[in-house]
Order: structure tokens, then C-alpha cells, then sequence
């Protein structure tokens, strides 16, 4: 572990303050949002945070931070984000954040509530990039598909459509179980990972090929699923909705998602059900609205999402801890 660590405090409301910090920003979180966050601190000089939740609240804050190289995926949900004094930069699901700053920056981000968010940020400290022989920041500019970046201020800030391989790295960040000292040693495994595939990307000049129609196909297919979650999606029927032969969508969307069709829409599912619940609907009427027909299958698979019955939530809501590891 790096000897760096958050210089955090918890107010008596749950809001988190982090402050001065080499990599880590400036900021004060609401309660709900600090309760979703994970703070991994590696070696050499590498930070990965994870968000994942159904925040009830909108986030809007701003934040402050130091020199750093930060690439970002947004594996879910929707957020905004802007530097002072420069463009806003709009984010959907299946993009990708890539950020550098020379010096201190300050700067906003949004999240609307009400949704699922999961988001994984790895940071490098500018020594660590050099080290590792990463790209001079400045040459990085060229690739993004939306530029938001001040120059004067000597930041750097954009997005594009994250490729398929930097997507899986992410959901693995997010899904690791591993404890111990093999924690820190497989994140810092996968934040290496991902610059280098992110290097590769930007290298190869294979932006373009986001902008295939099957890839569109997939994306659209993930936006029916968020959107009507409720429905009994089959493969062949959400294959024949976008037009995709059903053995593609099935590789692609696992491509795209880090995960299966079912998977994914089962996860939609269980989140909205939870939402539903800590607002006092019936269990048996909440396994409905979600589209469990079947109210034993939907309370078995409640507890093994979220380790409590569907009741048990119900009725105690739990307050999720900060794991700044």
C-alpha cells in the first residue's frame, strides 16, 4: 500500500470531507454518496475509487485536484463534469474519462438520482506515468472524441466511447473479491492493465470503430433493458428488437458489458426492487413491477444480491459503511 491516506473526515450528518490529498480531489460528499464509494490506495503511485449504488439523491459538487493522470469508465448510469472555465462534458453508460492537469484544477460533477450508477476512476500521479512510460500527457488531445479541456489552465479533459476491452477491466475492478494483500496487488495488476490497453486504443486509432452500426445494435440493446426492465426480454426477443442475429448479441453485449444479457437485466432488476422496497412497497407487488412473475425466485435472488430478504430490506434499510481500504 502506498504510505499516502486520504486525509478524510465524517461529519455527524455521514457526508465525507477529503482533503489534500496527492491524488485523491478536494471534496465534500453527501452521506449517500460517500456510503457507495471505495478508495483503493496502491503502490507507486496509483489510486482506483469505485462507485456503485442507487443513490435516492442528485450529486452536484465541486471538486479540487492536483496534478494527476486520470482515465475514468462509467459502467452505468449517466453524470456530467466540467473543469472551471471550460465546456461541460456529458456522460453516458459505455464512455470513458481521460484527464490530466500539469498543475491544481478545480472543477464540477453531476449525477442524477433516482439510478444506478457504477463508475470506476484510476489515478497516476504524473511521476508514476512517467515511470511506467506512458504518452506525454499533451499528445493524448488529438484522440478524444469530445474535447472539453482548458488550456490556458494546462488541463486536459474528454471523452469517448470506451472499446470493449477497457469496459471489461473495469466490471473486474468492480466485481473483485479479493482480500487481504491480494487485493491491492490485483488492482494495481488491472490499473496497469488498463493504461496499457488504453495507450494501445488511442494508438491503433481504432476510435472509429465504435461507431459501427452492430455496436450501436448493443448499445441500444443495453438502453431497452435500463429503460423497461420490467418486460420479459428473451434473447431472441431483444435480438429481433434491434436487429441482431442472437449469438452476436449475446458475445457482443457480454463485449461490451462485462457481463451477460440476463445478468445485467437481472442486476437492473434487483436495484429497482430495492429502491422500491426502501420506499415501502409490498414485496409481492415490488417482485412485479420489476418483472419477477415468480415471488420465491425474486426473494432468493434479492438475498443473494444485496444479503438480506426482500422483507429484512424492507423493513431496516441498510446504510452501506465507507470502505476506504
Amino acid at each position: 500500500m502506498d504510505q499516502h491516506k486520504p486525509n478524510w473526515s465524517i461529519a455527524k450528518d455521514g457526508s465525507l470531507s477529503l482533503q489534500h490529498h496527492p491524488l485523491l480531489p478536494s471534496v465534500v460528499l453527501p452521506a449517500e454518496w460517500a456510503a457507495m464509494m471505495r478508495i483503493d490506495e496502491l503502490a507507486g503511485g496509483i489510486s482506483i475509487t469505485g462507485w456503485s449504488g442507487h443513490p435516492r439523491q442528485p450529486l452536484d459538487v465541486r471538486a479540487t485536484g492536483n496534478a494527476l493522470f486520470c482515465i475514468a469508465i462509467l459502467l452505468e448510469g449517466q453524470a456530467a463534469m466540467a473543469l472551471d472555465g471550460g465546456p461541460l462534458l456529458e456522460l453516458a453508460a459505455g464512455m470513458a474519462v481521460i484527464q490530466t492537469a500539469d498543475r491544481p484544477v478545480t472543477g464540477r460533477f453531476s449525477a442524477p438520482g433516482g439510478t444506478a450508477i457504477r463508475l470506476v476512476d484510476i489515478r497516476f500521479t504524473p511521476q508514476a506515468l512517467t515511470a511506467l512510460g506512458g504518452r506525454p500527457l499533451s499528445s493524448l488531445q488529438r484522440d478524444l472524441l469530445r474535447d472539453c479541456s482548458v488550456p490556458e489552465a494546462a488541463a486536459l479533459m474528454g471523452g469517448f466511447h470506451a472499446p470493449p476491452v477497457l469496459r471489461r477491466i473495469a466490471t473486474e475492478i468492480v466485481q473483485c473479491d479479493f482480500g487481504g494483500d491480494l487485493r491491492p496487488l490485483y488492482l494495481r495488476a488491472k490499473a496497469l492493465e488498463m493504461l496499457a490497453q488504453l495507450l494501445q486504443h488511442l494508438r491503433s486509432g481504432s476510435r472509429g470503430e465504435v461507431g459501427t452500426r452492430q455496436q450501436r445494435q448493443l448499445e441500444q440493446a443495453r438502453r431497452l433493458l435500463e429503460q423497461r426492465y420490467a418486460e420479459a426480454w428473451s434473447i431472441d426477443r431483444l435480438a429481433q428488437t434491434v436487429g441482431l442475429n442472437p449469438k452476436k448479441l449475446q458475445a457482443g453485449f457480454r463485449a461490451m458489458a462485462g457481463r451477460t444479457v440476463h445478468a445485467h437485466l437481472r442486476e437492473l432488476r434487483l436495484r429497482a426492487a430495492a429502491a422500491m422496497l426502501a420506499e415501502g412497497m409490498g414485496v409481492a407487488d415490488t417482485a412485479l413491477a420489476v418483472g419477477f412473475s415468480n415471488l420465491s425466485h425474486f426473494s432468493k435472488s434479492f438475498r443473494q444480491m444485496h444479503g438480506v430478504t426482500p422483507s429484512q430490506w424492507q423493513q431496516h434499510p441498510p446504510t452501506s459503511t465507507i470502505d476506504l481500504a
